[in-house]
């Protein structure tokens, strides 16, 4: 643990004293006067095998923020995270929760942590700060168009990943896409589904989520459709009055005969639930496809937890119209075109690209080429 108090100007600026700097992904900063509260997440942070540094005020050039992975914060009415873009978690005790909860909507805090209750939650967030690059690459697929063939592209790419030896795992972003489990005709196929995993709260172990999902092959899916939980597990989270002794993996909600009961409508789809699912997911695979709708939801709840997209463009003057209105709704993100044909006489893959405003990743003369080898 280390403690910094006072500006850091000069350290920060000097090429000299960046040595003793730790790397980005190993350290958090916490802003808090209390010893006993700094304390508690000393204690939190050696867990979870990051370094921890203690000041009072957040520093606008402290190393421009360079090795800081996350800040932490007190109630204390003048703490201020000018500058920061990063994540800020208000940690705090039980006794003073109604402060809490103030200063992370004062703040527009990622997270809210009361500890010693959600030491366990804290440790195992801060652990997957620790080493982002080794965490799973998620990669999102959305139609330039309706019809386009984006949910068959993305199956053939986790299909192809998985097939050969990488941990996949392909997710339906798309709730009313009328689920890729029955594009696979996986609806019967044992595991939850998203309207089982969006009544969870509070962290979700990587490992945990990996068991409680359907497996087709090598490749692990989420989707939206009712499904089954999975039988056999070994501890259950019980089952209701109505169950035919089907059991969901401990921590995960149970789930009624064979059908998983609904949530009303999007009520349970909330940004915090798909942001601990997803990050669960990024620690148990090596590689996340997510199949996006191209509905404003869909861009706006998955469309933020990917690293990189990919539009599916067909070769049609309307297709190219569509693509270029969605772009300006899609996520700042790295972002480049598949072009499917078949295409008019006189015009190839590059200049649809182009004229959708992307740069090119691959085109295929249509769906029929890219199932094939399916």
């Amino acid at each position: 643990m280390r403690r910094r108090q006072g500006p850091a100007t000069g350290q920060a600026s000097d090429p000299a004293q960046k040595p003793w700097l730790p790397r980005r992904d190993t350290t958090v900063l916490l802003l808090s006067r209390s010893p006993q509260l700094q304390g508690e997440v000393g204690r939190v942070a050696a867990a979870a095998a990051v370094e921890l540094v203690i000041g009072e005020e957040l520093e606008q050039n402290f190393g421009a923020h360079g090795d800081i992975a996350a800040v932490l914060v007190d109630a204390a009415p003048d703490v201020a995270t000018p500058g920061w873009r990063g994540p800020v978690i208000v940690v705090g005790f039980a006794a003073d929760a109604d402060r809490i909860w103030q200063q992370a909507a004062k703040l527009e805090a990622d997270r809210v942590a009361f500890l010693p209750d959600s030491a366990h939650w804290l440790a195992d967030y801060l652990a997957c700060l620790q080493n982002p690059a080794s965490r799973a690459g998620v990669l999102g697929v959305v139609g330039g168009c309706g019809g386009s063939g984006a949910s068959t592209l993305s199956l053939l790419v986790a299909a192809e990943a998985a097939s050969r030896g990488t941990r996949t795992l392909l997710v339906d972003g798309d709730r009313w896409g009328g689920g890729l489990g029955v594009m696979l005709s996986a609806q019967e196929a044992p595991g939850l589904r998203w309207p089982e995993l969006l009544q969870v709260s509070g962290s979700i172990n990587p490992g945990q989520l990996a068991a409680a999902l359907p497996q087709v092959g090598p490749l692990a899916l989420l989707s939206w459709e009712q499904g089954r939980a999975s039988e056999g597990e070994a501890g259950t989270a019980g089952t209701s009055p109505e169950s035919d002794g089907v059991h969901a993996p401990m921590g995960f909600p149970a789930v009624r005969g064979r059908r998983a009961a609904v949530p009303p409508h999007a009520q349970a789809q909330t940004h915090d639930a798909v942001d601990e699912v997803m990050r669960a997911a990024q620690g148990a695979y090596e590689l996340v496809v997510v199949d996006l709708g191209r509905t404003p939801e869909a861009l706006s709840t998955f469309g933020i937890q990917c690293n990189g997209m990919v539009v599916v463009v067909p070769g049609r003057a309307r297709a190219v119209a569509a693509a270029l209105q969605l772009g300006s709704e899609l996520p700042a993100l790295p972002s480049a075109a598949v072009v499917r044909g078949p295409m008019a006489e006189g015009i190839d893959a590059e200049m649809v690209a182009t004229a959708a405003g992307l740069p090119l990743a691959g085109n295929c003369r249509g769906c029929a080429e890219w199932t094939k080898h399916w």
